[in-house]
């Protein structure tokens, strides 16, 4: 942990002033140094405030997105302990894609930016990337898995998302197969997964997540964004976006680990639970036909099982709406 991690952990545990000769004891430098650490994260954003003749206090952590930062959450032991951070990119994933060729994406590297300016979707659809407000990242996984074993990680990814976004927010998330989820029927984040693999071997999955997190009505006030809202505009308190990512990170590490020991199968069940379309009649759009029936559920490599009446399809990529009801 940097030092500037740990002032920061120090001041948020706090519950009175703590000194700057208490801040330097425990970092190991001197009061000097510990100065010039509390200025540089007060320029970064960090509201601290010093009480005369006591010490530090911390008001209010930065909104921006660092190391030291994600560091004062993180209970990992690989997911996010290598981050990298940018203001602006074109997309996280070309920046991840770039890392991973010069050999710096070690497992669990965490690439996030405050903005992007070419974010996409699957079927490489635009995603409105706002400024500040969301959550743009790529990670890098490594996992001891062979290539067939890849497609349900699309679908054990987006159960982790909500568990996290629900420990944070408290609002109950919903999950669209395959790689969408929603609240009250509005989409508020995407996963887009990319694998690079030999015959035979997994050499890095790349897991694009994307996350409305502080936007506001009037950032969805253009049709390409309508059918979205955001966590804050769900959730009935303020949301750090760096407590976030740290509850995210640790349960994408425990989700992937799990599924490199036991497969599938353990999330199935949790993941139907939270499906928005079990036992609905759905419409499924695929390159090569339009089909109709009831959603039944997924197997154990992630397809989604339609009765259409004739027979039970197992589907394993397209576009998925309940018959009926706009896609939101």
């Amino acid at each position: 942990m940097s030092n500037k991690a740990k002032i920061v952990t120090i001041l948020k545990q706090a519950t009175e002033p703590v000194s700057g000769e208490q801040l330097a004891e425990t970092v190991g430098v001197s009061r000097t140094m510990i100065w010039k650490y509390i200025q540089s994260l007060i320029e970064e954003g960090y509201r601290i405030e010093a009480v005369k003749k006591k010490g530090y206090v911390l008001q209010e952590m930065s909104s921006k997105i660092s190391q030291h930062a994600l560091e004062s959450y993180l209970k990992t032991n690989t997911f996010a302990r290598n981050l990298h951070t940018l203001d602006s990119c074109s997309s996280t994933q070309k920046v991840a894609n770039e890392l991973i060729l010069n050999g710096q994406a070690p497992h669990g590297l965490l690439v996030v930016s405050d903005l992007q300016t070419e974010g996409k979707g699957r079927l490489n659809r635009p995603w409105a990337s706002t400024e500040g407000k969301g959550l743009w990242t790529t990670w890098v996984v490594r996992p001891d898995l062979l290539p067939h074993e890849a497609p349900p990680i699309t679908l054990v990814v987006a159960l982790a998302l909500a568990v996290a976004i629900e420990r944070v927010t408290s609002v109950k998330v919903d999950i669209k197969w395959p790689n969408d989820l929603l609240i009250d029927g509005y989409k508020t984040a995407g996963i887009l997964t990319e694998l690079q693999a030999t015959p035979d071997k997994i050499e890095a999955i790349l897991i694009g997540i994307g996350i409305n997190v502080l936007q506001t009505a009037e950032d969805f006030a253009d049709p390409l964004t309508a059918r979205a809202t955001s966590l804050q505009l769900a959730c009935d308190h303020p949301i750090n976006r760096t407590e976030l990512l740290a509850e995210i990170a640790l349960e994408l590490e425990k989700a992937i680990e799990k599924y490199e020991l036991q497969g599938f199968r353990p999330f199935m069940s949790e993941w139907e639970k939270r499906s928005s379309m079990i036992g609905e009649k759905v419409t499924a759009t695929t390159v090569r036909e339009t089909i109709q029936g009831i959603a039944l559920g997924i197997n154990e490599h992630g397809a989604l099982l339609v009765d259409t009446g004739e027979g039970v399809r197992a589907l394993f990529s397209g576009d998925v709406t309940l018959s009926g009801k706009l896609d939101r």
